[in-house]
């Protein structure tokens, strides 16, 4: 299974929006945007553009920590959101080191980008890449995304973000000057991958987890034989 990401070199970004309105259209989610909520919106400061989105972790928080599994981790590793399971808690929205989930207190749902799980799995490129009028947004294989992030960045002296915060995302920033300058999130940096993936949410710990609860089956298994041959013997007058 393939997994993706996205590079956005804001180098080359004008801040048209055009990414956040042809992301509108796809979702058909025109009153929540009417209201401020965006799967995707570039903010204009003054030392850069903010491009607020859904980060796609390779460790998410908010799949962790969601009570009810609305957030799962797919396995070409976007973060999607099942609304239906949804039960407004606003847990992702408090532990997303990106403060990226946003609460519709009218619905009592979550806005979030999904990076286009639906066209993606079509083999298609997600609608803000699509529609970027000057390709400041790029869409791939994650080791491609990333090889060609950290090309970028040697070559023309950017910074990059997103390679190692919370233990890596699947969107690369490029910029000139420090993105949390201009809005990113000031996130600790940790080693890639932390919890290697052995398939679709399940990790290390995971593994390990069931490894203990095989053991103590095992375990269990073999005192219920013993205990049963012990009974078996004849007993001793």
């Amino acid at each position: 299974m393939k997994e993706y990401a996205i590079l956005l070199d804001t180098t080359f970004c004008t801040g048209c929006n055009s990414c956040s309105y042809r992301c509108v259209q796809e979702f058909r989610y025109h009153d929540q945007a009417a209201k401020g909520l965006f799967r995707t919106f570039v903010r204009i400061n003054d030392d850069g553009l903010y491009h607020q989105r859904c980060m796609h972790c390779l460790d998410p928080d908010c799949v962790a920590n969601c009570p009810v599994q609305a957030l799962t981790k797919s396995e070409s590793g976007q973060v999607l959101y099942d609304a239906k399971k949804c039960i407004g808690c606003q847990t992702c929205v408090n532990v997303c080191k990106f403060n990226i989930p946003q609460f519709d207190k009218d619905t009592k749902k979550i806005v979030k980008c999904s990076m286009c799980a639906h066209r993606t799995g079509q083999g298609q490129v997600p609608a803000c890449v699509e529609v970027c009028p000057t390709g400041a947004l790029q869409f791939g294989e994650y080791q491609e995304i990333l090889a060609k992030a950290q090309s970028i960045a040697a070559k023309d002296k950017l910074k990059i973000y997103g390679v190692k915060e919370n233990g890596g995302t699947r969107l690369f920033v490029l910029a000139k000057n420090d993105p949390v300058a201009f809005g990113y999130p000031k996130v600790a940096a940790s080693d890639v991958q932390k919890n290697i993936a052995l398939g679709d949410s399940f990790t290390v710990p995971a593994a390990i987890a069931a490894m203990a609860i095989g053991g103590f089956k095992q375990y269990s298994e073999r005192r219920v034989r013993v205990e049963a041959e012990e009974k078996d013997k004849p007993s001793k007058k």
